[in-house]
């Protein structure tokens, strides 16, 4: 079987969930091809980040040399402000019909692993990674191009994939609920995976040298400053925690600065939170080193399709502090999580306060999800794509 992979549409400049997940799942796919071949669709922008798996020598990456590719992009956001779903899939399919047709010569099925598709009148059967529709469930944490770039865009494409992958259960009765064209037939849960390997080896003793002096003991907290990802609960809650009990939890923030970093910077400076510190972006190596030094992570995302940061600490081997909503409730099917409200100072302050100095439960709670996280392997997770490849393709 011959599967067409269109990366064209990771973004070159932003290395977030989506583009860990790309990455992610083709090594799984390098790792367990089961007879599949896979063309990655790159373009001149984007190919530097597959450049580790070019050298696998297991995927055949296609390099799409357009110059207007760019241009392409521009002129189907502008038809995005004509509000017609109608007159923006006409200009897509016109705009990049050479390009799909590239991607459909001698393939059998065409993937999509961002949340969109580019094309809407493919004639090979398509699948497509949606990730989430957070746009319909927080639209104020969007501007309004973009959102109205997703309200049409994604059931456009939810309309037009023949199936749609879906992270978690909840992801997938959220698809069903908010695009009540499909059927439950049509959407496939597979969950994300993880570099197990990767998070699991020993991370080198200066791995974190270049990061300056940093606390014995923290929390770990990775995530891009979006306004989703909660930043500002967990600030609030260790400032409880100093208030109430005169101990300062040192907190270790990682990820770009977006649309919430200027409040969460004002907090920290207004309430001279002096053990808080944003590293920012940092290498795989001190992301990795970071995880296996943390006395637990935490993640206090409002919402999400499933979570990297749970299965990266699980793989690494530290115990988890997460956000208690639907995707994350599923992973605790399988690995120990200390769970809380998302919006609850006061629960999240007594969790944290509690578990910060039980070690025995970190313990074990690390043990159980070193032995379990191989279900979330990259490789366990490409080859539940491939029966569905197949099963779309016969």
């Amino acid at each position: 079987m011959r599967v067409a992979i269109n990366c064209l549409q990771v973004n070159p400049r932003f290395v977030g969930g989506v583009t860990s997940y790309v990455l992610g799942l083709l090594e799984g796919f390098a790792q367990t091809a089961n007879g599949c071949q896979f063309r990655v669709f790159v373009s001149s922008a984007n190919q530097h980040l597959f450049h580790k798996l070019q050298k696998c020598g297991t995927l055949d990456f296609i390099n799409v040399d357009d110059d207007l590719l760019s241009l392409r992009g521009s002129f189907c956001r502008a038809a995005l402000f004509s509000r017609s779903a109608g007159f923006y899939k006409i200009a897509s399919d016109r705009l990049f019909r050479k390009i799909r047709e590239l991607m459909e010569s001698e393939s059998d099925l065409l993937y999509t692993p961002t949340p969109v598709l580019r094309c809407f009148d493919s004639r090979k059967p398509t699948v497509l990674t949606m990730h989430d529709i957070q746009h319909v469930h927080y639209p104020e944490f969007f501007s309004w191009p973009t959102r109205l770039s997703r309200n049409v865009t994604y059931r456009l494409s939810a309309r037009h994939a023949n199936y749609l992958q879906a992270n978690s259960q909840y992801t997938k009765e959220d698809f069903l609920t908010h695009f009540p064209w499909l059927t439950p037939e049509r959407v496939e849960v597979i969950p994300s995976g993880v570099l197990v390997e990767k998070f699991a080896e020993p991370a080198a003793a200066n791995a974190l040298s270049g990061l300056g002096e940093l606390p014995e003991r923290f929390l770990f907290f990775p995530a891009q400053l979006w306004p989703h990802k909660n930043h500002l609960t967990v600030l609030k809650t260790l400032k409880q925690i100093e208030t109430r009990h005169g101990t300062k939890i040192p907190l270790l923030l990682t990820g770009e600065k977006y649309s919430a970093a200027p409040q969460l910077f004002r907090f920290i400076a207004d309430q001279s939170m002096d053990y808080v510190r944003h590293l920012g972006k940092v290498s795989f190596a001190e992301i990795v080193a970071l995880y296996q030094k943390a006395v637990f992570v935490i993640t206090a995302t409002l919402h999400e399709s499933s979570s990297l940061p749970v299965l990266e600490a699980a793989a690494a081997g530290t115990p988890i502090i997460a956000s208690r909503i639907p995707p994350i409730e599923e992973l605790g099917r399988v690995l120990q999580l200390n769970l809380f409200d998302a919006l609850d100072v006061d629960g999240l302050a007594r969790l944290i306060f509690t578990l910060w100095n039980d070690g025995e439960t970190a313990a074990d709670q690390a043990a159980h999800n070193r032995q379990h996280i191989g279900f979330y392997s990259w490789a366990n997770t490409a080859r539940n794509y491939v029966r569905l490849f197949e099963r779309v393709a016969s």
